[in-house]
């Protein structure tokens, strides 16, 4: 009962634990999921203030135009030489030729290395400041930016739009004073750098000797001064969210089995009058069956040309983008998805015309196609809604002659470009805010996490004591009932069954019988009965005993051999330091009868006229040896009727051994050995 009530109490310890650390588990899940994310804005002011904060945030974004595909081009941009150190000063400055009033100055970083395995934000600076000034003297230049004193995190794909109210200059001036990391080495790298102007890009058309800067790796067209001012973008053509109704204009597509020479095709608008020209844009086409095709139906050689007559017998041609002074005025990748900008230089003219002097090549056809043609005039585009006419035309398909002015691309319709880059920039300093809260609040939950998990594992402490206090104590409260019982049920025995074998001993003995068989019956029952009420109060002895496994048990064995072996001489003998105070109280009164059956065994059967006793301990045991000069006896030829099997029985019973050393003559040694546990 009490082994039975000690494993239940464990048991139940045990499922407590288990119960205590899928609490924590389910905790630490708690904090790390949105809902722990909502447990901690609750509790902590800060959380809830950085909630606020985000939700406002993302409240913004949505009112901003939103993040483009990043493109892809053979013209990534500008890229120094690389440097040893990465506080190296590296620089470029853009002469305009003439003063403009600005707007804003906007840097977009380029698409990626050359490699194509670097993300978009390649080579752009950790530090750096842009200046500008009218006459290009150091003297006079106005720090437009100034990112000098702390790192500038990597746009991406993104624009850094940084605005210029309304001041002139001529010359921009970009220098980083520390540069981005690649390995070992350290580049400087940009991919455009856009000085906006009245509405538009007033960069555009610089030629290469337009430029200074400290060193420059000019692999053309990759990599070149002149690709800071080519249109190529990593954010692409600014786009609207509105879908597009037309794909735009396509020529007739061309066979060259049956037209050997079918360039040159053309396409041109009609402004309705003569206007001075700023610049023209050109959007590549983009039809959903050639998604995988960038810049579809651009041709690979064309030309721009302005006139005031329709039929371009007198015609002025608008030069494009050139790597060197010496090239010619063509662009000679294409552009992808990149709008194609010509710097008319405020010439005037009626018709504008676009002609491609080499088709594009469409899987074994030939074209020219573009999504729309804007003409910029006074800050608007005047091209919008105008005439168009061309050398052919598909009209089908959402391919039109119309579609070429409609105000959108072949995916969605077309924004203005400050408005467009402003928000552009403004979405990547907001996402970039995002992310530091997030930082912040996954920091405050790990937090959080740490001081719940501390919490938890106090209040497991604190529960697993109150558990075991609370069991230590019921366990006792079982001990107590146990001992109340094992007591009651000792003076039972010694009082009830005692009694009345006392009684049936005292009548045997009174009664007076001639007959010489019944007075031996009755003496029999007389004994039988005396050894009952003898080993009744052994047994009760050892219950009733205040301490269990206390030094009672030698005082027992010397009682019990002194009432056997009273007609034999003999001696018992304890070692010193021996004590069978650890001997489960149930191990002893199977030690008390095998002993008790050892003596029986010597007084019929040994013939004995001496027998030593002795008790002793060994490290985890208790030994009792008896020894007698008796006649002893052959083992091989043992009767049941001498008990060796029931030694045996109980001492395997309780884990222990009975070993016994005899002979015909040679008297007999029994060696019984229990262990403590």
């Amino acid at each position: 009962m009490h082994a039975f009530s000690s494993l239940a109490w464990l048991a139940m310890l045990r499922r407590l634990s288990a119960v205590l650390m899928i609490g924590a588990m389910l905790a630490v899940q708690c904090a790390a999921a949105d809902a722990g994310e909502s447990v901690v804005r609750l509790l902590s002011p800060k959380m809830c203030r950085l909630h606020t904060e985000e939700q406002t945030l993302r409240d913004e974004l949505r009112t901003l135009p939103p993040a483009p595909e990043r493109q892809s081009t053979a013209r990534l941009g500008y890229h120094s030489g690389y440097a040893k150190t990465q506080d190296t000063v590296e620089w470029v400055d853009m002469d305009l030729k003439q003063t403009h009033t600005l707007d804003a100055i906007v840097l977009i970083a380029t698409p990626s290395d050359s490699g194509g395995a670097a993300p978009a934000g390649y080579g752009f600076p950790l530090r750096f400041r842009v200046e500008i000034a009218e006459d290009g003297s150091s003297a006079e230049r106005v720090i437009v930016a100034d990112q000098t004193n702390t790192d500038f995190l990597n746009p991406g794909s993104l624009p850094v739009y940084l605005p210029v109210p309304g001041l002139p200059a001529r010359h921009v001036r970009i220098t980083a004073t520390r540069l981005a990391r690649e390995g070992d080495r350290f580049p400087f790298s940009l991919g455009e750098v856009m000085i906006l102007g009245g509405g538009r890009n007033v960069a555009i058309g610089m030629d290469r000797e337009d430029f200074g800067n400290s060193r420059t790796m000019g692999t053309v067209p990759m990599w070149g001064l002149a690709n800071l001012v080519d249109g190529h973008i990593a954010c692409g053509p600014p786009m609207g969210t509105r879908p597009s109704p037309t794909l735009g204009y396509q020529s007739r597509l061309v066979d060259l089995r049956k037209e050997r020479d079918p360039a040159p095709r053309w396409v041109q608008v009609d402004l309705g009058e003569t206007l001075v020209i700023d610049e023209v844009r050109l959007f590549p086409a983009l039809p959903p069956n050639f998604a995988h095709r960038k810049g579809f139906g651009y041709p690979q050689e064309a030309r721009l040309e302005f006139s005031s007559l329709a039929d371009f017998s007198i015609a002025t041609e608008i030069p494009g983008l050139r790597d060197t002074p010496q090239a010619t005025p063509q662009l000679i990748v294409n552009p992808g998805d990149n709008v194609v900008t010509f710097n008319a230089g405020g010439k005037s003219a009626r018709y504008v015309r676009f002609t491609a002097t080499n088709l594009f090549n469409a899987n074994g056809q030939f074209n020219l196609a573009l999504a729309e043609m804007q003409v910029w005039s006074g800050g608007k585009n005047v091209a919008l809604g105008k005439t168009v006419s061309a050398f052919d035309s598909t009209e089908s398909g959402g391919w039109s002659k119309t579609a070429l002015v409609d105000g959108f691309t072949s995916t969605a319709n077309i924004l203005d470009w400050p408005e467009w880059l402003e928000g552009l920039s403004k979405r990547r300093e907001i996402v970039q805010q995002v992310a530091a809260i997030e930082a912040q609040k996954r920091q405050l939950v790990q937090q959080w996490q740490h001081y719940g998990l501390g919490a938890l594992a106090v209040l497991v402490l604190a529960a697993s004591a109150a558990a075991i206090a609370w069991a230590m104590r019921q366990r006792h409260i079982r001990l107590r009932e146990m001992e109340v019982l094992r007591q009651r049920i000792a003076q039972d025995l010694h009082d009830e069954i005692g009694s009345s074998l006392g009684s049936i001993a005292l009548i045997a003995q009174d009664i007076r019988m001639d007959d010489p068989q019944a007075r031996d019956d009755l003496a029999e029952i007389k004994t039988i009965a005396d050894e009952s009420v003898a080993a009744m109060r052994d047994i009760t002895r050892l219950i009733q005993s205040d301490r269990y496994g206390s030094d009672d048990l030698a005082t027992l064995l010397r009682e019990t051999a002194a009432r056997l072996l009273r007609t034999i001489p003999h001696t018992l003998i304890v070692e010193a330091g021996t004590t069978s105070r650890k001997l489960p109280v149930d191990r002893q009164r199977d030690l008390i009868l095998m002993f008790k059956e050892a003596l029986h065994n010597i007084t019929r059967h040994a013939l004995a006229t001496e027998v030593g006793i002795k008790l002793k301990q060994t490290a985890d045991s208790l030994v009792l040896s008896i020894q007698d000069d008796g006649k002893g006896f052959d083992p091989a030829a043992v009767t049941e009727g001498m008990g060796i099997s029931n030694l045996q029985r109980r001492a395997t019973k309780q884990g222990g051994s009975v070993r016994i050393d005899t002979g015909p003559s040679q008297g007999t040694t029994l060696t019984i050995t229990l262990p403590y546990q």
